[in-house]
């Protein structure tokens, strides 16, 4: 009999370690201290490429009400922060004639309404002592717009941070039948069930637009800028300089 390779019906489908992208100046995004993912339904990540593991910070950005079972890594030597994201929302998009937005219109409206949280978050990992992992539900959406601000606030070349978020795309086929399963409704607008570069990128405009780019949007909205500097430190490594 030949056994096949186990499988992990339960490891997640957008989970991934942000190493190596790149910086303007030829630094890297360090191994192991920054991930991204959809609500993880259990611990067990085998079958991924994350190699530390558990992170010792979690940054949910879920509302309470998308939660379908106790979080998974709050347990003893990680730390769960709730940051939700987008709950005054809703009302303000139905308010202004958006009941079904476009991504890029969603996306506006997400990061001004988040700002202050998002700014938050930087002070969370930068004083992180571990791995981090931000999530929402999809990992798709406020995760991203959370992950871009950040990057960007370190230098991330825009190219990267894009092709970062464009790379949930090819995950969403298995990502979305993961929720399905698990109980999550399908969003009602189907604006949402996929990525557009375009959608980012409105976002990345008004940031980079602003005096000191996203490190003074960040500022603008409370984040300290030591911990901005504690940010690049913990994520980076030192440029890369070639023998000779």
């Amino acid at each position: 009999m030949i056994l096949g390779r186990v499988t992990n019906t339960d490891a997640p489908a957008n989970l991934r370690d942000l190493r190596g992208l790149r910086t303007d100046d030829g630094r890297i995004v360090r191994r192991g201290v920054l991930y991204r993912s959809e609500a993880l339904r259990s611990r067990d990540v085998t079958g991924t490429d994350v190699a530390v593991w558990p992170p010792t910070t979690v940054i949910d950005l879920r509302a309470p009400e998308e939660y379908f079972a106790a979080h998974p890594l709050d347990v003893d030597g990680t730390v769960v922060h709730a940051v939700p994201l987008g709950t005054r929302l809703a009302p303000a998009l139905a308010a202004a004639g958006h009941d079904r937005p476009g991504l890029a219109i969603a996306y506006r409206h997400l990061a001004e309404d988040a700002a202050d949280e998002i700014a938050r978050i930087v002070g969370i990992v930068a004083r992180a002592n571990g791995p981090v992992l931000v999530h929402c539900t999809a990992g798709k959406d406020r995760t991203g717009i959370v992950v871009a601000v950040l990057l960007r606030a370190v230098g991330v070349r825009r190219e990267d941070v894009l092709a970062d978020y464009l790379h949930t795309g090819a995950n969403l086929p298995r990502l979305w039948a993961a929720l399905t399963a698990a109980g999550v409704p399908t969003p009602r607008n189907t604006a949402l069930l996929g990525v557009q570069a375009e959608a980012l990128e409105g976002v990345l405009d008004e940031v980079d637009a602003t005096d000191g780019g996203a490190t003074g949007w960040l500022v603008e909205h409370g984040a300290d800028p030591a911990d901005v500097e504690r940010l690049a430190t913990r994520l980076l490594s030192a440029a890369y300089v070639p023998a000779g």
